[in-house]
């Protein structure tokens, strides 16, 4: 049955729109009108984000959008390997998430600079070695202080872990989407080594955007509101 073996190779295409559309899902602005009635797109640093709900809202509301974040990025690779996407393009439906969330089509290509969303498609992809980084960066953020930082080591401790499975006998933790396989010829493994570092450089292209507008208002949190 070739016709029907292309039929479903065509579908899984699907998973890309679908995550175009999960990744510009505003959730930060939607927590905050309904959490506070706050409209959080007038951000001095233009960042419609998590952080800006916490300086705005409070606490929970922004966990709330931490959680809605990790899930609307990892649901969309979930719906990617659903739909028996292969390994490339479930790390491009990745990729689109983030990108639109970062410029998010429902908000006139504004967004934050996507640490959650990287985090939830991540998770989805390679669950071990991402919650072994982001312990890495969790330890890193409580000693230096310092959270660009503390996510940029995170990164690089996934693809190591990822780097050392290649060539390790070690039984392989869950790595949804493809296994370790030596080199040469190039594989979707390879690619899935550097991957964080190549989403870790959507962030850094999203911070590069993401100025101080002179003359904004800064929005303290609602407790200190007038």
């Amino acid at each position: 049955m070739p016709g029907l073996a292309t039929k479903m190779n065509d579908y899984s295409l699907l998973c890309i729109p679908i995550a175009l559309l999960l990744g510009a899902i505003p959730s930060a602005l939607i927590v905050a009108m309904f959490a506070g009635k706050v409209d959080i797109r007038d951000e001095p640093d233009g960042k419609i984000s998590a952080a800006a709900v916490y300086r705005r809202v409070g606490l929970l509301p922004f966990m709330t959008v931490v959680v809605m974040d990790i899930g609307k990025a990892a649901l969309a690779v979930l719906i990617a390997q659903w739909l028996k996407a292969g390994p490339l393009t479930v790390m491009l439906a990745g990729a689109i998430a983030i990108v639109s969330h970062q410029w998010s089509i429902f908000l006139r290509f504004q967004g934050g600079r996507g640490a959650t969303v990287i985090g939830g498609v991540l998770v989805a992809i390679c669950s071990v070695p991402t919650l072994t980084g982001a312990a890495v960066a969790a330890l890193l953020a409580w000693r230096i202080k310092n959270s660009s930082s503390s996510f940029g080591m995170g990164l690089l401790t996934i693809s190591v872990l990822l780097f050392a499975f290649q060539w390790s006998n070690i039984s392989i933790p869950p790595i949804l989407i493809v296994t370790p396989s030596l080199p040469p010829p190039f594989t979707a493994y390879q690619l899935l080594i550097v991957y964080p570092l190549l989403l870790g450089l959507l962030m850094t292209v999203k911070a590069l955007q993401v100025k101080y507008r002179p003359g904004a208002p800064l929005r303290p949190r609602v407790g200190g509101a007038a």
